[in-house]
């Protein structure tokens, strides 16, 4: 920014970082970057007194401040998850390693009480049927 006016120096710099932050999933600073650039414009806007140029940078800022709401939304979004996953109690001693629940059989799959389709998991895709059988190709 050549000849930029002195509230103004930097918040090229500023915003690629701010930007940059954000893409890396480094939301932290990203605000941080952001706000900082936001003070610049908003400091810079008080020494403005031409209305077109003062319009043109306050749209400027308020599309800045568009994109800080949006990182902080995604903040708040990611600290709602971790904030779930915590809730999630951790496996008890006495539950099977996930491997040997992958090798059970399927109740239904092998003929088991009549109730077990009732119990099934719903969540949990059934066994593929096997391929229908094909007739030999002509001799």
């Amino acid at each position: 920014m050549a000849g930029a006016p002195q509230h103004l120096v930097g918040l090229e710099h500023q915003l690629q970082v701010s930007r940059e932050s954000a893409l890396l999933g480094n939301y932290e600073a990203s605000l941080v970057h952001f706000d900082g650039a936001i003070s610049q414009v908003q400091r810079y806007l008080r020494t403005l007194d031409d209305p077109a140029l003062r319009a043109k940078w306050l749209r400027a800022k308020e599309d800045l401040s568009g994109e800080f709401q949006i990182v902080k939304e995604i903040v708040a979004e990611l600290s709602k998850l971790r904030a779930g996953s915590k809730a999630v109690p951790p496996p008890t001693a006495a539950a099977p390693p996930p491997s040997q629940l992958l090798l059970r059989p399927d109740p239904v799959s092998v003929g088991g009480p009549s109730g077990a389709a009732q119990q099934r998991d719903p969540d949990v895709w059934s066994p593929p049927k096997p391929p229908p059988e094909r007739c030999p190709p002509p001799p």
